[in-house]
């Protein structure tokens, strides 16, 4: 049978239902589906759902020599006990759950949909047509950068060819997470009036809060039984929901409800010698440290301590590649090509090279790899400076060599971040012509704002008797930073910002308005005036975001309220609107923006004489006498040109030779 003809156009869920060809299933009936499903399916995600590590102090863990854990009879609380390795696990039996699971009566099924739509539909209330779409942008932008979804194990249940449906939760995260795009686009719609209509969506109102609600109605209707599939779909919302202020407790308390499911599941453990599939392996990788990166960024945004210790955490780093066949997502060769479960793709890459093997592997992750170790040195800084007791031992034994060992870590990270991305093989990348060069750019801003914090507690020295850092290598690579960041920054668009999967995207920015903030009152006006300069691209930035989310609306009001507080006068362009910004391109004085972006801190190469002598004249020290201490706390059509990059990329990644076949893909 065929299935129905796609819809025109996206209508409000409300609307969808009532134009059911038959009686649709209520809520209460979805989620009640979600746990009568067939007996050959079952919701759960992953097989790895039912294994629960017991930890290291466990009564298990210190008798496991003492009891045949072989023996299938050996169970608690109806669960296997196994030992993975070293480490002794509890593994749920599915056997008796799937057996005793009843049957969908038929006379629920849609006509002309097939049961595994039926499921999507009846927990999202989102017909195939649109969640093709919804999926093709989620793997096309967030996939790469924030991998925590097993792509290929997700798309076999979507297809109906595993014995597992979809997760509930994890399918409405997925699909709020790429209804940011949609509404994203819904803001720039006016300006394009001669789209064509199979392009443009009508979508309703805070429909990516939709998704995000019934996704936390899911969770929280069984918290206390961890799954993969919760923790994936509270980093999904805890990143990409644009009513969640990334500064809030909510956003702390939700991060910190993955972290504990996370550990329950022994996300935190090395799994190498677990009885599980490679791909299951790499996933969990994946998944724990994209909330470890999320952990240590918001800890630093919020000024609280970190939720995740290192010594609790024996995880590797997950592999950076994946196949050909994988991230473009072909079909088997003996796959029938004329099965319309079939017939949508869902690639995470906008070209191909020729002559390249489906079994041949990408770097992929290379940039989220990347982004892990960029988030381990900022551990490193918040525990060796900011914490109140490494505050006490700097004031009483100083912090010279703390802070030359994570200065030269973070060199050591940005002479290595543009080999690496060429190392990946991955034209994506490209900063003239990759279709994630503006995740690039936040990832450089990111290193930026890191400089800043190691070094803002010393940009002037304290007058106290004892010895302190001297203050003008600090402010001399605190002001460089935050330079080099606002004017990389000020380039970007709200989808660039976008681009990047991470609710703390606006952080580097917030770091960089501080320092020229403080520069301002600078009585020189050779460092006052180009910080002011500055300041009024940052607070212009931010305030074109914030129809993005609540995070920019919110720091908008926080940077104009210590502006009036402390009297600082900037002139912010009113009409500074997304078009104006791209249109722009490079209007930025070649001059003013070095040739490396990540030519900042010490230990960078040489620069030319010329350069050099422009740095000296533009970051002069700070004047003598003032001793108050600054206290330290893919769719083609979406797809803008990157020019806007180049000039301020330059040389940060060296672009590999193209022959011409990228073709980009259309992914809606």
């Amino acid at each position: 049978m065929q299935p129905p003809p796609p819809p025109p156009a996206i209508q409000p869920q409300h609307d969808r239902i009532h134009q059911s060809p038959s009686p649709a299933p209520s809520r209460h009936d979805s989620i009640h589906s979600m746990n009568t499903a067939s007996a050959s399916k079952r919701p759960q995600g992953a097989s790895s759902d039912r294994v629960q590590y017991l930890g290291d102090m466990s009564s298990f863990q210190f008798f496991s020599n003492k009891i045949h854990l072989d023996d299938d009879n050996t169970k608690w609380k109806g669960h296997h006990i196994r030992k993975f390795g070293k480490q002794v696990v509890l593994v749920e039996d599915g056997k008796d759950e799937q057996d005793n699971a009843p049957d969908i009566p038929q006379s629920q099924l849609l006509p002309h949909v097939k049961p595994i739509h039926y499921w999507i539909y009846s927990v999202t209330g989102v017909d195939r047509h649109t969640s093709d779409r919804l999926l093709k942008i989620y793997f096309a932008n967030i996939h790469p950068v924030l991998p925590v979804v097993n792509k290929t194990r997700f798309l076999q249940q979507y297809r109906d060819q595993a014995d597992t449906y979809p997760p509930a939760d994890l399918l409405n995260a997925m699909f709020g997470a790429a209804a940011r795009f949609v509404e994203c686009e819904a803001l720039i719609q006016k300006s394009k009036p001669n789209r064509p209509p199979d392009v443009v969506w009508d979508v309703p109102l805070g429909w990516s809060d939709q998704f995000f609600d019934q996704a936390q109605t899911i969770i929280t209707t069984s918290a206390a039984t961890p799954t993969i599939s919760k923790v994936q779909a509270i980093i999904l919302i805890h990143n990409h929901s644009g009513n969640l202020d990334s500064k809030s407790s909510a956003c702390w308390l939700l991060g910190g409800l993955a972290i504990r499911l996370a550990q329950g599941l022994g996300l935190n453990r090395d799994c190498e010698e677990w009885d599980i599939p490679e791909s299951e392996k790499q996933t969990r990788k994946r998944i724990w440290w994209s909330l470890y990166v999320a952990d240590r960024f918001h800890s630093a945004s919020l000024g609280r301590p970190i939720s995740i210790r290192d010594e609790d955490n024996d995880v590797g780093y997950p592999d950076a590649t994946a196949t050909w066949k994988e991230v473009l997502d072909e079909p088997d060769e003996d796959q029938a090509t004329l099965d319309p479960s079939t017939e949508a793709r869902f690639p995470s890459a906008m070209c191909r090279p020729k002559q390249q093997q489906s079994n041949a592997k990408v770097g992929i992750y290379q940039l989220f790899i990347e982004l892990i170790k960029l988030s381990e040195i900022l551990g490193r800084i918040l525990q060796g400076l900011y914490t109140p007791k490494a505050k006490k031992v700097g004031l009483e034994q100083g912090s010279d060599a703390i802070v030359t060992q994570l200065d030269h870590q973070l060199t050591e990270w940005r002479f290595g971040f543009p080999e690496a991305l060429q190392k990946a093989d991955f034209e994506d990348f490209d900063e003239s012509r990759g279709y994630l060069a503006p995740v690039t750019a936040s990832v450089l801003l990111c290193y930026f704002s890191l400089l800043i914090l190691l070094h803002r507690p010393f940009i002037e020295a304290v007058a106290n008797g004892k010895k302190a850092r001297p203050s003008y290598s600090s402010f001399r690579i605190g002001t460089s930073a935050a330079t080099r960041g606002i004017r990389i920054a000020s380039q970007m668009t709200i989808r660039d910002f976008l681009m990047f999967p991470y609710s703390f995207s606006l952080y580097p920015v917030l770091q960089c308005c501080l320092i020229h903030m403080y520069n301002t009152k600078n009585p020189d006006a050779r460092l006052s005036a180009p910080a002011k300069a500055d300041l009024t691209k940052g607070i212009a930035l931010i305030s074109r975001l914030r129809a993005m989310s609540s995070t920019a609306q919110r720091l908008y009001r926080l940077l104009k309220t210590i502006m009036n507080n402390k009297e600082i006068e900037v002139a912010v362009p009113p009409s500074d609107s997304e078009d104006s910004v791209r249109s722009r391109d490079n209007s930025v004085d070649s001059t003013t923006i070095p040739s490396r972006l990540s030519d900042v801190g010490r230990g960078t190469t040489k620069r030319s004489n010329v350069h050099a002598h422009q740095q000296q004249q533009t970051v002069l020290p700070p004047p003598p006498g003032r001793t108050t201490p600054v206290m330290a706390h893919s769719p083609q059509e979406l797809h803008y040109p990157i020019r806007q990059f180049q000039q301020s990329l330059s040389e940060v990644i060296v672009p590999p030779t193209m022959d011409g076949s990228c073709k980009y893909l259309w992914t809606y």
